[in-house]
């Protein structure tokens, strides 16, 4: 029986979605660090509906270290254009770079199509932020990983179309871009922990891969005590039955409040004009790290990395929910007011 996890239902979804048939040529595009459970699940499920999965290990622009096929013996040219070309299908998960967009191009005029993650009108990607200031964008969230750890353990409220969300804040850190895997989009003020006292109502505008197919589309997220009770909404009924497939109770807990703090990066369907082509949809880690936005996360908050005064919490899964016009006070103050840093 195949692994009911997250990426196991994702992947079955996103197989379904472009109607991918036996014979049928896949090719899965990753990072030489990408977490092997996020591909692993595409794999069985193109070869339990006897399709053919081709993964490309891609270090550097224009250079692939490693390229294998699985399902038969058959290989893939070695260089990554030619294999995109020469596929029926291109999952890619690996970070983005502006390097391959003419390769993107190339394949789907050769006949490959994207599985969802890359829709059809999906053709830029965060090039478009490659030249911002590094070091003014990381010592701003740090600065602001400083102001708030005047009042850690203070209570916050998270307001969202109205509603609000009450817990005790954690200890804050700033990020900046260029962070790790993150590349261009990273840029962040950011804590983890168990939130265990926060009650109340968050509305979300985005969730990772499942808002690619339900753009547009909230979730109404309740939470009790730290743990999330309900979604309501096209959106968090999805949300809720992926968190189903998963079957590990800790992957209902809060364990994460961040600010997104990139003024360059875009947040949902955009019509920003040139270099972006209008309703794009840009990649997940450039929606929450949005300037302005605030993203909560269920799930693992680091648990097995003990922290000082707070084990926090150990799950198989960390899964961000992101809200675009945030109303965030600490301590009573004031520091985002509908989707705007105020600092």
């Amino acid at each position: 029986m195949l692994r009911e996890t997250l990426f196991s239902e994702l992947a079955r979804w996103t197989l379904e979605f472009k109607k991918v048939k036996a014979g049928d040529e896949v090719l899965i595009c990753v990072s030489p660090d990408t977490d092997t459970t996020r591909y692993s699940a595409l794999v069985t499920h193109c070869l339990a509906i006897g399709a053919i999965p081709h993964v490309l290990v891609v270090n550097t622009p224009k250079e692939a270290i490693g390229l294998w096929s699985l399902g038969r013996a058959v290989k893939l040219p070695r260089t990554v254009a030619e294999a995109m070309k020469a596929t029926d299908f291109i999952y890619w998960f690996c970070d983005w770079d502006p390097a391959f967009l003419q390769e993107v191009r190339d394949a789907r005029e050769a006949g490959a199509e994207y599985l969802f993650g890359w829709p059809p009108v999906y053709r830029e990607a965060t090039w478009h932020i490659r030249d911002v200031d590094r070091e003014a964008l990381a010592e701003k969230a740090q600065r602001w990983a400083g102001m708030l750890n005047e009042f850690e353990g203070r209570e916050f409220k998270l307001i969202t179309d109205g509603e609000e969300l009450i817990g005790t804040t954690k200890r804050f850190w700033g990020w900046g871009p260029g962070t790790g895997k993150a590349s261009w989009t990273q840029n962040e003020c950011m804590s983890v922990g168990s939130f265990c006292d926060a009650n109340g109502v968050q509305n979300v505008d985005w969730i990772g891969t499942l808002s690619d197919t339900l753009p547009r589309k909230k979730a109404r997220l309740t939470i009790k005590d730290g743990m999330l009770v309900k979604a309501e909404g096209e959106l968090g009924r999805m949300f809720w039955k992926a968190l189903e497939t998963i079957e590990d109770p800790n992957v209902y807990k809060l364990a994460e409040l961040a600010i997104g703090m990139n003024p360059h990066t875009r947040k949902g369907l955009t019509s920003l004009g040139a270099p972006n082509l209008p309703m794009t949809i840009p990649p997940f880690h450039e929606v929450k790290m949005s300037e302005g936005t605030v993203h909560t996360a269920f799930g693992d908050s680091g648990g097995r990395i003990q922290q000082e005064g707070d084990p926090g919490i150990v799950a198989k899964l960390h899964i961000d929910v992101i809200s675009f016009a945030p109303t965030l006070y600490v301590d009573g103050r004031k520091y985002i007011e509908d989707g705007k840093l105020l600092y």
